[in-house]
């Protein structure tokens, strides 16, 4: 009987997008933390949303820090995208977390099982953002600088979100993702 080779893990893709606009940062954490998105802001994760639908990029889950902002954007982003997908508010998701918790969280929590590729969003901060696409590209973290409205696609090999065993596909700051959003 011929043996079957064994298959790699399927590949999978994370997507980073920066929060919106949300105007001036404020001093007091707890008060900076409840900062909604501007109409900017807003039109930037509208934007986000269709260039990735665009992309043929719609999640299977989407995972987001606790900040208002950034919980915003994931859930208009998602909507523009057309993508029913469950949204996870996470603290390995936030401003100042490391990137390895939130890698290690991505891959403890298996996405839920859908069809096409494996596509996950993780909508979040500076400058965690720009950490985790050091670590999981192997770079630099001031490598990268993730504007607000911005997106970044790393594809990952069969292991997942795991430091350097990533690559990146793609950085495009708000004035690409609104051309992407236009075609």
């Amino acid at each position: 009987m011929p043996r079957t080779p064994p298959q790699d893990p399927p590949r999978s893709t994370l997507v980073v997008v920066r929060h919106g606009d949300a105007g001036e940062p404020v001093a007091d954490p707890a008060r900076d933390g409840k900062r909604a998105l501007s109409e900017k802001g807003r039109k930037q994760a509208r934007r986000a949303g269709r260039a990735l639908a665009r992309l043929e990029l719609l999640p299977r889950d989407v995972w987001t820090s606790h900040l208002v902002r950034a919980v915003e954007t994931a859930a208009v982003a998602r909507a523009e995208a057309g993508s029913p997908a469950p949204v996870v508010e996470s603290d390995a998701a936030g401003p100042d977390a490391l990137p390895e918790r939130l890698a290690r969280a991505l891959r403890d929590t298996p996405p839920p099982d859908g069809e096409g590729p494996l596509v996950r969003w993780v909508v979040g901060h500076e400058p965690h953002l720009s950490r985790l696409l050091g670590y999981l590209v192997g770079a630099p973290a001031g490598a990268f600088d993730v504007r607000k409205g911005a997106v970044a696609v790393v594809s990952c090999d069969g292991r997942g979100p795991v430091a350097g065993a990533c690559r990146l596909e793609l950085l495009a700051g708000p004035d690409a993702v609104r051309a992407i959003a236009r075609r």
